[in-house]
């Protein structure tokens, strides 16, 4: 697609191009790597994942096959983060991941955790560790941060700055990481 041209009264023309987001392709699979097929069954319209052979297989089967850095993992869903360890915790100087992140989910924070407190709200620190939420196959840097002094947890995916270090004068396709680089040891561990 061409680029379109905008006049700017009093400034000039600028030309802009559209960046596109699409996520990471994966196949749906059953545990042992077997695709699936979604499928609506019986009169009222319930719909299931079924093998060729039309086994139907329980929605906590279902995975995703995903190529994730030259590798073919198959992945079950990810369950919510209830626990991260401390060595997956890094503390951080600045939060400025949350404003090149592609796709950001926002949560506001309540805790009465001093140390929490003191790093987050008084030494402007960021805490990241990974996490997911919700159901499904996407995982997040998630940053502990500080925001008009309060305390949020923002779960980021992508970097648009190191995505737009791809940029030519076409169209601009932006494959969002299903999970980050420091959720890939986690999924490895769930899939064995």
């Amino acid at each position: 697609m061409a680029a379109k041209s905008i006049a700017l009264e009093g400034y000039g023309n600028i030309m802009i191009n559209p960046v596109n987001f699409k996520e990471r392709e994966s196949e749906t699979v059953d545990m042992t790597g077997q695709p699936l097929e979604h499928k609506t069954i019986g009169e009222r319209s319930r719909s299931a994942y079924v093998t060729k052979e039309g086994i139907e297989i329980p929605n906590n089967k279902v995975c995703k096959k995903m190529d994730i850095d030259g590798e073919a993992l198959i992945v079950p869903k990810l369950s919510p983060t209830k626990e991260v360890a401390n060595t997956d915790i890094e503390v951080l100087e600045d939060n400025g991941l949350i404003y090149s992140a592609i796709e950001r989910k926002i949560y506001y924070v309540v805790t009465d955790n001093e140390k929490i407190k003191e790093l987050v709200l008084n030494q402007h620190k960021t805490l990241q560790f990974p996490a997911a939420f919700g159901s499904g196959w996407k995982g997040y840097n998630a940053l502990l941060t500080h925001w008009n002094n309060k305390i949020l947890l923002v779960g980021c995916r992508g970097d648009l700055r190191k995505e737009l270090d791809k940029y030519s004068e076409e169209v601009v396709d932006i494959e969002i990481e299903t999970v980050p680089q420091n959720m890939k040891k986690i999924v490895k561990a769930m899939c064995m």
